[in-house]
């Protein structure tokens, strides 16, 4: 419960520079006389100002600000809900809001609405609406409850029956639901980015292995078949030696046929040398008598001599040029064979270099193969991080699937809770339970007050009104002091409810010219002897045009308000 102990204000309207203090706890009634425009409305302004930063009237707020100091406009109110005490000051010119607990001021948030939001939820628990239900009734701006929308009146009775939380929850549960749909959005959008992605990443990973395998085939192929054509040529090379060697061994004589060719062409030389000479001398013998070195004569015997002898000389010279020729032309013909296999000799070892070159050309371009396939293997380390960026996305995505899962469970739930926290879920139960209650106690102030017709409202808060005679009428269809005691009885049932369910229950009740109204004589005598009634732990005010003295022995407490030099004071 909220206990409002005092209220001060200056510069406000048209209170001076002094404060005007009212202490609330200093009687159980108290009434609040004046004349027109001497402020007593001022204390239900104040009042409204420093606990929701506007005024009960319609009144903008610099206009609140004294039109003759025009500055320094400020409102202080001390309230102890249990055993905390609080203290608010708020001001204008210049602009001020502060809150204190136990005497020390809490941390204003950035912006101040977030500071009054936390002021009426979480400190007074009480918005405007419900405070001028609860609190005030007056006959300026005021807005009876059956004169309110559907909405306010369920969030006034939402409120006196502290299930407002319901509201709060709901509204709570709407951005949690909003939110949870931009996250699922997310969620989705990322998983189908993470699958195109997978996709890709597949894709390529099955591009490098099928490259990589038909690279590799088209290597081992070409290894395979650049071995066999080394196989090819080192069979060749093989064969081709054993030719060369057997070559080789055939013309081992060369030399020596070539040195005993030389040595047969220098003899026969010498042989054709000695026939000549022999012949010369043979001729001389044969041509001449006489000596001519001597120029003895020759005898017959020894010309015959020498002749015969220079005959069997050239005989056997002639003999030996014949088997010397035969030798030659033996040689000859061995020389013509070493030549012919000489030159296949050559031949061979120019086939022989031709396949050493092909097959030192083989092997290089098999090297230049298996260092490509090297290659392709440390490609294939690319292919294994390929494959790693896989997993990870893979890992990503079932961080997302679980993400979506369990946003999927919260969707679940966040409906079940939906439609208990909703106006047709557990707040109607507990409005269903305590409509016949409130009902009960709107029925009792109306019997009090004489006027006897049966009032209910629905769970809609639609009211149904019966007279004696059971015809139904509306709140529209009585007079104005039918209507007054219908606000009032409506006020004094809040004020009940409140208490029972210790929600938005204050010490503070506040009436605005009610008695000087259209409340006849026995309705003010009844409504007189209903304040009689509700005194314990309430401080009524009360505030009237008419004479103090009219009313002199139903208060405890009167005080008035007058204007002194154009400013309002308290007397």
């Amino acid at each position: 419960m909220i206990k409002f102990q005092k209220l001060r204000w200056k510069n406000f309207l048209s209170t001076g520079n002094v404060y005007t203090e009212i202490d609330f706890l200093k009687s159980k009634s108290t009434l609040v006389n004046g004349e027109n425009g001497a402020g007593k409305t001022t204390l239900l302004d104040a009042l409204a100002f420093v606990l929701f930063g506007k005024a009960y009237r319609n009144i903008n707020i610099p206009q609140l600000v004294n039109s003759i100091n025009e500055k320094d406009l400020r409102v202080e109110i001390e309230f102890q809900i249990e055993s905390t005490a609080y203290k608010v000051v708020r001001g204008f010119a210049p602009k001020i809001m502060e809150i204190y607990k136990n005497g020390k001021l809490i941390d204003q948030d950035a912006k101040s609405k977030d500071y009054q939001d936390m002021f009426e939820t979480q400190i007074i628990k009480m918005s405007y609406k419900s405070f001028c239900q609860v609190v005030i009734l007056g006959s300026t701006n005021y807005t009876p409850f059956m004169r309110l929308t559907a909405a306010d009146r369920r969030g006034i009775v939402e409120a006196l029956l502290d299930i407002n939380i319901f509201s709060v929850m709901n509204n709570l549960l709407k951005a949690k639901v909003l939110l949870l749909k931009d996250e699922m959005k997310e969620a989705d959008s990322s998983l189908k980015l993470l699958k195109q992605k997978q996709e890709s990443q597949l894709k390529l990973i099955n591009n490098l292995k099928n490259n990589s395998q038909q690279t590799l085939d088209k290597y081992n192929k070409e290894i395979e078949y650049s071995n066999a054509i080394c196989d090819e040529l080192r069979t060749e090379i093989a064969s081709i030696m054993v030719i060369i060697e057997g070559l080789a061994i055939g013309i081992t004589d060369s030399v020596a046929v070539y040195k005993a060719k030389n040595k047969l062409e220098s003899l026969s030389d010498q042989i054709e040398t000695n026939i000549k000479v022999t012949k010369k001398n043979l001729s001389f013998y044969k041509d001449n008598d006489t000596c001519p070195t001597c120029t003895q004569s020759l005898s017959e015997e020894v010309k015959c001599s020498h002749i015969k002898e220079k005959g069997d000389r050239l005989d056997e010279f002639h003999a030996g040029l014949v088997l010397l020729q035969e030798k030659i032309a033996a040689t000859d013909a061995r020389i013509i064979e070493i030549e012919d296999l000489s030159n296949k000799m050559i031949t061979s070892e120019r086939e022989l270099v031709v396949r050493n070159s092909a097959l030192a050309e083989s092997a290089r371009y098999i090297t230049k193969i298996q260092t490509n396939i090297q290659e392709l293997t440390a490609d294939s380390e690319n292919i294994t991080k390929e494959q790693e960026v896989l997993v990870d996305i893979q890992k990503e995505t079932d961080q997302h699937q679980t993400t979506k899962k369990t946003h999927l469970e919260d969707a679940f739930y966040y409906n079940i809770i939906s439609t208990l926290i909703k106006d047709g879920g557990i707040k109607a139960k507990i409005i269903k339970h305590y409509l016949p209650i409130m009902n009960k106690i709107i029925n009792t102030y109306l019997n009090q007050m004489n006027f006897f017709v049966k009032f209910e409202l629905d769970d809609n808060f639609v009211e149904t009104i019966k007279s004696r005679h059971r015809d139904i009428f509306t709140y529209d269809s009585f007079s104005e002091g039918e209507k007054r005691k219908i606000d009032l009885a409506l006020l004094f049932a809040w004020r009940a409810t409140a208490q029972l369910k210790n929600s938005v229950s204050c010490n503070l009740l506040i009436f605005d010219e009610v008695l000087d109204g259209s409340l006849d004589d026995v309705s003010t005598e009844c409504f007189l002897d209903i304040l009689k009634g509700i005194k314990k732990n309430t401080n009524v005010f009360v505030i009237s045009h008419k004479s103090k003295d009219i009313l002199q022995d139903k208060f405890e407490r009167h005080i008035t308000f007058v204007k002194k030099n154009n400013f309002s004071v308290l007397l």
